[in-house]
């Protein structure tokens, strides 16, 4: 069984709150800034919200888009709700999730 304070007593583990998508990609990788911005002007909040709250990674390459959702559910809301408005704001031809 797994020990929930697993974490407890060792110096070489720490634990930090997730912070959202947008805070984070922007530290991470300042140069996708403009790219989220224009996501958020063009997909409803809620969207935003569900589509990428447990985005893994997230890279541009060229004329492609990578993203690493959190699973099978965030996968489909991606590429249900949100291909369109990935291609339009990070200004790419194709868009590839792993999830």
């Amino acid at each position: 069984m797994l020990n929930k304070n697993h974490m407890a007593g060792n110096i070489h583990l720490r634990s930090e709150a997730a912070e959202p998508f947008e805070i984070r990609i922007k530290k991470e990788k300042p140069e996708l800034s403009t790219g989220i911005d224009r996501l958020l002007e063009l997909i409803p909040e809620d969207t935003f919200r569900r589509a990428f709250k447990n985005i893994q990674t997230f890279n541009k390459r060229g004329d492609t888009l990578l993203i690493v959702s959190g699973g099978i559910m965030e996968r489909s809301f991606l590429e249900r709700d949100c291909i369109p408005a990935l291609k339009e704001a990070f200004e790419v031809k194709k868009v590839q999730i792993i999830g």
